[in-house]
Order: structure tokens, then C-alpha cells, then sequence
């Protein structure tokens, strides 16, 4: 499964009414440029604040409501794009796929190194919204791509030699506390060396098998929050895993049921 869509295929698809783009990058950065049809969806819309403060993926009526407002519908073709080192374009493409949504992607480099391509840049707000007002988005969640901490504690996945718990944040995070179990691979590490969103299919495949993580494992992704974890999680499904998981609670909510920590 490739996540990542060309940014030559979007330049010539920028009008393409079955094609919606959004930005994640927040409102600010849209107001000042963002590529020509975007509409703009802040991380923060698809979140939703546990009571212990980790931040979930938004119920199934919340979906509908935040991306019907975006004109998505099952036939559409998503495109997230955000900023070179910022996960947030892979929280928002994660969640569409986790409510069901069958073609969505991020494309292939920041929106940095879109601007850098002199490619089209604009300060006026798209008109698709008011071009979809028959659009409906349904919920069809995909449960077998999230994961929660009653998961992980009652399978004992922690010694389960069919699942391997991935770290996706820094190694200072790491040593400080973490999963038992789990293996460290920050999320930085998937980046492309030019402003790509992501290594190659190639290259991901080779990093992973490096660390010796086998694609006949099911894979669980958690970082502090969720987001660097959704990121990890797209770079796991760009190399071809099929098992993969995201705790979107991630540390917050694991240390906070009082799980054990190492």
C-alpha cells in the first residue's frame, strides 16, 4: 500500500472535482499560502481529549460532521499535505482511514518543498465546500487498525513474539519511560533527506528489516500523543506491512491508567 502521492499527479489533479486536498498545517499557515483548491483542517479537529488527557480519534457522528464539511464522501481521493517534520498530515490521513475512507494519501514532500517546485500557491479560500453541500460522509470504522492499552495488556503483547510494540519517539523519550517490551524507532527516522514526507517503499522495507521487525508481525505504534505514532504507522503501511496498529493514546494514556513502565 502506498501512502504517498506524487506532487506532479496533484499539480495536474489541482481541479479535479473527485480529488479533495486538504491542509494540516493550521489556520494561520493556510491564510498566508497554501496549494490552490486546499481547504483547511487543523490536527486539532480530529481529536478527541480522554478524560486523562490523551488525545483519541473522534467518534464515528464527529467524523461525519468534520469531514462532510470538507465534501468527502466514499469516492473522493484525499490528499493531506502539512510541513516537512510535522506529523500532523498522518494524524488526520490516519483517521480518515480509520473511519472507512478507502483512497486517501499525503503527499510526497512538505509544503515547503512544494513551494521551493514554484508549483501554484494561493491566498483565496476554495469554493469546493460550497460545491459538495450533497455530500455525505459515512463512518465505517476500521477497529483492526487501532489499538488501546486493554489491548496490549490483556493479549500480553509485551512477550508475544507475533507483535512487536514500536516507539516512535526520540531515544531520550525512550530511556525515560516507555511500553515494557517495546522497541525504539523514532518516527524522524522514516523522513526523506530532501524534504520528503517519507523514504521510499525501498528503504523503509530495508530500515525495518534492519531492526529486524518481519512483516509477518503485528505491528502497535505509540508515541507521547498519537501523532509521530500515525506517522510510523503510514511508514509501516508504505513498506508493505499489513498488520499494523496505532495506540492513539500512546504514553499519555498508558501512564495515566497506571500501566507499568520501564
Amino acid at each position: 500500500m502506498i501512502v504517498t502521492v506524487d506532487s506532479k499527479w496533484l499539480l495536474s489533479h489541482l481541479d479535479d472535482p473527485n480529488v479533495i486536498i486538504i491542509d494540516a498545517r493550521g489556520v494561520m499557515p493556510y491564510r498566508f499560502g497554501h496549494i490552490k483548491n486546499a481547504l483547511s483542517l487543523s490536527v486539532e479537529h480530529v481529536i478527541s481529549t480522554a478524560p486523562n488527557g490523551a488525545n483519541l480519534v473522534i467518534d464515528a457522528p464527529t467524523a461525519e460532521e468534520v469531514f462532510t464539511s470538507l465534501g468527502i464522501d466514499y469516492h473522493k481521493i484525499v490528499v493531506v499535505y502539512g510541513e516537512y517534520m510535522d506529523p500532523s498530515a498522518a494524524r488526520i490521513a490516519w483517521t480518515l482511514m480509520y473511519h472507512g475512507q478507502p483512497n486517501v494519501k499525503i503527499l510526497d514532500v512538505g509544503f515547503n518543498e512544494w513551494q521551493k517546485s514554484e508549483f501554484p500557491i494561493t491566498r483565496q479560500i476554495s469554493n469546493q465546500k460550497q460545491s459538495n453541500e450533497n455530500v455525505h460522509f459515512k463512518s465505517k470504522i476500521n477497529s483492526m487498525i487501532r489499538a488501546d492499552a486493554d489491548i496490549i495488556k490483556a493479549k500480553e503483547l509485551q512477550n508475544h513474539s507475533g507483535t512487536v510494540i514500536v516507539d516512535a519517539r526520540t531515544s531520550i523519550e525512550h530511556m525515560q519511560a516507555r511500553i515494557p517490551g517495546s522497541i525504539l524507532d523514532n518516527w524522524e527516522e522514516g523522513l526523506g533527506p530532501n524534504g520528503e514526507m517519507m523514504k521510499s517503499k525501498e528503504e523503509l522495507e530495508r530500515d525495518f528489516e534492519e531492526k529486524r521487525i518481519s512483516k509477518d508481525k503485528v505491528i502497535i505504534c505509540y508515541c507521547h500523543s498519537g501523532a509521530r505514532a500515525s506517522h510510523k504507522y503510514l511508514q509501516f503501511k508504505q513498506a508493505g506491512y499489513n498488520n499494523v496498529k496505532l495506540y492513539d493514546g500512546s504514553i499519555i494514556d498508558w501512564a495515566r491508567r497506571r500501566n507499568p513502565l520501564r
